[in-house]
């Protein structure tokens, strides 16, 4: 019989297991809605249309038609039979309501790949721990790209900017505030954690207005910020220290309802959204005819496909793993409104804070 590798692999066991590793990788990247689908048939630059859920069913009111009197004038002891009572002069049938699930684009604007060539000497002599060895590496790769590719998305799209002025006046659009440059005194650091509070009351503000749930709502800062904040005695932290899960350990604490996640592609910036503002739609074609095996999973909302070949130039396997992807804003549906002010398709889920540090005074 001929000699093979050492190494058991099930191509759907490994992928299942790159992507379990990837999902707990993910810092920025896990925050994100996800829109996934396997074995796609088209390619990349396609748009996909991923459902945006109806925010309600409205309620009709109904209330008393007609009055009801006592036919016997002056009578106290007699009352309105069931024969006296009238007809509603008017319908009281609810309109029926429609699950309007209205459809926004998300484009597959990128090809995410990496890969490692095994050579036979390496699988032969050198390779003992396959997860490890081969598998962390390829999935960090992903996450460190996924986490820098939506710190990236965040600052260009994370704003209020496209609210009309009457928008921004029904629900608010974003918050600038000025802090007292660093000096190191207890004032000086009680006053610059005082204004980023008052901001993230605006904020909390401006979400509210825009009636954004109340849960699962993120701000993003960078360390400076961090530094501000942990430095503020109001603040309260929150150990997440025991947890493997990237997110969570890069989660400071929860502040006026938000959770604080640090992230060093940020400066002095705050970007406050709820989990439903962003959305990954990833998607992977068929595994190719030419190669020697491979697989294509989904985990959590996470499209992966993994392909095994063989170099014969080089006398190596060669494994990788690839998505095609693409990211969007979420926006609301086009009648939607706030007390009586039309906001249409445009984004309210999050908003930017900017920053500024005041000069010293003379």
């Amino acid at each position: 019989m001929p000699t093979t590798h050492h190494f058991n692999l099930d191509p759907r066991q490994v992928t299942i297991a790159a992507l379990g590793l990837l999902d707990r990788q993910l810092t920025l990247g896990g925050i994100p809605a996800r829109y996934s689908e396997l074995n796609y048939t088209g390619g990349l630059g396609d748009v996909i249309n991923v459902n945006r859920p109806s925010r309600s069913i409205k309620v009709q009111e109904a209330g008393i038609s007609n009055i009801i009197k006592n036919p016997i004038t002056g009578d106290k002891n007699t009352f309105a039979a069931a024969s006296d009572r009238p007809l509603p002069a008017t319908p009281r049938r609810a309109p029926n309501g429609f699950i309007n699930e209205t459809r926004f684009p998300v484009q597959l604007t990128t090809l995410a790949q990496n890969a490692t060539a095994l050579s036979m000497e390496q699988v032969a002599f050198d390779l003992r721990q396959f997860g490890s060895q081969v598998l962390a590496p390829l999935t960090r790769g992903f996450a460190e790209y996924f986490d820098d590719t939506i710190a990236a998305f965040i600052k260009a799209n994370i704003t209020r900017s496209g609210l009309t002025a009457a928008q921004k006046t029904a629900v608010g659009g974003d918050v600038a505030v000025t802090i007292p440059q660093y000096d190191g005194s207890r004032e000086n650091l009680m006053a610059r954690a005082l204004a980023l509070r008052v901001a993230f009351v605006d904020a909390r503000l401006a979400l509210r207005r825009a009636e954004i749930p109340m849960t699962e709502r993120y701000v993003i800062v960078g360390p400076e910020v961090e530094a501000i904040l942990l430095k503020d005695p109001e603040f309260v932290r929150v150990d997440y220290s025991g947890d493997t899960n990237a997110l969570r350990r890069a989660i400071i604490g929860s502040y006026y309802g938000f959770d604080v996640v640090v992230h060093n592609s940020f400066d002095l910036e705050m970007y406050f959204f709820h989990k439903s503002a962003l959305l990954i739609a990833s998607a992977c074609p068929a595994i190719p005819m030419g190669a020697v095996t491979g697989s294509v999973q989904n985990v959590n909302g996470i499209a992966t496909r993994m392909l095994v070949d063989y170099d014969y130039d080089l006398k190596a396997d060669t494994m990788g793993l690839d998505t095609m992807y693409g990211i969007s804003t979420v926006k609301e549906d086009p009648d939607f409104n706030i007390r009586g002010t039309v906001i249409g398709e445009k984004f309210v889920r999050g908003l930017k804070v900017s920053i500024t540090e005041a000069p010293p005074k003379p």
